[in-house]
């Protein structure tokens, strides 16, 4: 095998196979690129820009991106998705249907829920605000109260309007 230099311009028609590396030093611009092998791009830390405004880019099989990556635009997942580590988001994140969380799930802030909410599991308020009326205290609640089981109250009991008892009420 030789080598070729060549000090102008290379023009091939027709497909090219290359059965070892193709170093490029400096721009290139690729219409179709396909490659059955790894493949590296900007390995000495160059920007590498795929495709131009609005076109798409498809990439057939795993994309696997090592570090931290920015997009200026929206990111579009359409099937299953699953994150192997921390979501986070800054500013609103919408979800445009169901949100499956498996394990514990932190919240800094104000949670607001705009619709019937269901739990399954006993639920403990830890906030130890005093109530003073009915707009007071660790847990408020703006319409009425159905409980199917027993109510244990560990301070005073305030009934400000009338009061009905289907059964027997015991004083000791």
């Amino acid at each position: 095998a030789k080598n070729v230099n060549v000090g102008g311009a290379l023009d091939v028609t027709g497909a090219t196979n290359l059965d070892s590396t193709l170093d490029v030093t400096g721009d290139t611009s690729v219409s179709t690129f396909d490659s059955s092998a790894a493949t590296s791009l900007a390995t000495a830390g160059g920007v590498v820009n795929l495709a131009s405004s609005g076109a798409i880019t498809t990439v057939k099989g795993t994309l696997n991106v090592d570090e931290a990556t920015t997009l200026s635009s929206t990111l579009d997942v359409t099937g299953a998705t699953t994150l192997n580590n921390t979501l986070n988001g800054i500013g609103a994140v919408d979800f445009g249907s169901t949100l499956n969380v498996d394990n514990n799930t932190t919240i800094g802030g104000d949670l607001t829920v705009s619709g019937a909410t269901s739990f399954t599991g006993a639920q403990t308020i830890t906030d130890t605000t005093q109530s003073t009326s009915t707009t007071t205290g660790a847990l408020t609640v703006a319409g009425g109260v159905g409980v199917a089981k027993n109510v244990n109250v560990g301070g005073a009991l305030d009934v400000t309007g009338a009061t009905n008892l289907d059964s027997t009420l015991d004083v000791t």
